[in-house]
C-alpha cells in the first residue's frame, strides 16, 4: 500500500507540470507474479508522458520484456554485468543494455548445497 500512495504522490506532482526524478525498487513486490506484470507494465507505460521527469525501476519481473508495447524509444532497459566463470558469478556493476538472461540465483542456490539440503530425507 506505502509504494502505490508514493507512486501516486509522484503522479499527481508529474501531472502538475513539475519535473520529477523517482527511484523505484521492485514496484508491487508484495503482490503475484501476474498481478504485479499487469500492473507494472500500465506504470511503466504511462510514466512515458512525462518526458520532463526521470525514472528508474528496478526489477527482476522478466515478464516485462515480453509486453510488446514495452519496447519504445522512450524506455530504456539496463541490467548490471554479470559472468559465470568456474559456476561463479562475478559482477562488474556496470550497467549493460538490454535484460540479462543469466539464472544466477539457480547457481548460487546449487552452490550452497541447497538443492541436496532440499532432497536429502
Amino acid at each position: 500500500m506505502t509504494e502505490i500512495k508514493i507512486l501516486k504522490d509522484i503522479l499527481i506532482e508529474s501531472n502538475s507540470s513539475k519535473k520529477c526524478f523517482a527511484i523505484f525498487d521492485e514496484l508491487f513486490r508484495g503482490t503475484n507474479e501476474e498481478d504485479a506484470l499487469a500492473i507494472s507494465g500500465k506504470t511503466i507505460l504511462s510514466l512515458t508522458r512525462y518526458p520532463e521527469s526521470y525514472f528508474i525501476i528496478s526489477t527482476h519481473l522478466q515478464g516485462l520484456k515480453e509486453i510488446s508495447n514495452l519496447n519504445s524509444d522512450k524506455i530504456s532497459t539496463r541490467h548490471l554485468e554479470c559472468h559465470i566463470k568456474g559456476n561463479k558469478p562475478l559482477f562488474t556493476y556496470k550497467l549493460n543494455g538490454g535484460w540479462s538472461d543469466l539464472k544466477v540465483g539457480q547457481l548460487i542456490f546449487e552452490q550452497e548445497g541447497l538443492n541436496q539440503l532440499l532432497s536429502a530425507e
